[in-house]
Parts: structure tokens; C-alpha cells; sequence
């Protein structure tokens, strides 16, 4: 259990580090997710997916729901969105400097591993209704 001396402290490091106070910091601050383009869910979505859904649903053989496969589309646009992403900084990677590139990729395994449960849940659904 935390000392009255410690939650004390705590509290006065609390009160220094409440995010940005500028409007220009909290502008920069609101875009830190959509640096890539892989956590942003945008407009284009829905006619980005009609196609790979179609696909999917007629690639199967019978008929499934809408639903299952816009899971399905979204994951398998996902997984696409972050290895397209990788193959880009690898082809950068004898410009640039390495750190950087290198950390960045790093950075790249939360999407995919997203993308690739999301993949598992819908896949793991489909086949549910299946049987």
C-alpha cells in the first residue's frame, strides 16, 4: 500500500503532466493516431469493402451474412493496410536511417497483431454459422 508521503507525490506529478495546454499542441496531440492511416476508420471504408465483401460472400459458395463478411473484409483490409504499410518502410530502409525506420516497424506489430484477431474472431464466426 502506497505511504500518505507517495500518493502525495503522485498527486503533484498528476497536476504537471495533464496533456497539452496550446491549441496547436492539442491539434498535434489529436492527430498522433492517425500518423499512418492504420487506427483512423474513415468515410471510404464502406465503399472501400462492398467489393471484397461481394468477393468473399460469392468466393464462399453460399450464403452468408452481411455482417460476417464486413468482419471479414475488415480484417483482411487491415492485415493488407499494415503489410503494404511494412513493404514500404523496408523499401526505405537503405535511405533512411535504420533507428528510425527500424523503430517504426517495431511499432507496426500492435496493428497487425489487431488485424490478425480481429481475422480470427470473424473467421471463428463464419464458421459458426457454418455448422
Amino acid at each position: 500500500m502506497a505511504s500518505h508521503r507517495q500518493i502525495e507525490a503522485n498527486r503533484r506529478n498528476a497536476k504537471r503532466s495533464t496533456g497539452p495546454k496550446t491549441a496547436a499542441g492539442k491539434t498535434t496531440s489529436s492527430r498522433n493516431a492517425l500518423r499512418h492511416g492504420l487506427a483512423g476508420r474513415g468515410t471510404r471504408d464502406d465503399l472501400e469493402l462492398a467489393p471484397l465483401m461481394y468477393a468473399i460472400g460469392s468466393g464462399l459458395g453460399h450464403e452468408i451474412g452481411s455482417e460476417a463478411a464486413a468482419a471479414v473484409a475488415r480484417a483482411k483490409r487491415d492485415l493488407c493496410r499494415v503489410r503494404m504499410l511494412r513493404q514500404a518502410m523496408l523499401a526505405d530502409l537503405p535511405d533512411g536511417p535504420t533507428g528510425a525506420i527500424g523503430k517504426r516497424l517495431n511499432g507496426l506489430e500492435r496493428y497487425e497483431r489487431s488485424a490478425l484477431a480481429l481475422q480470427k474472431r470473424a473467421l471463428r464466426s463464419l464458421r459458426s454459422k457454418e455448422g
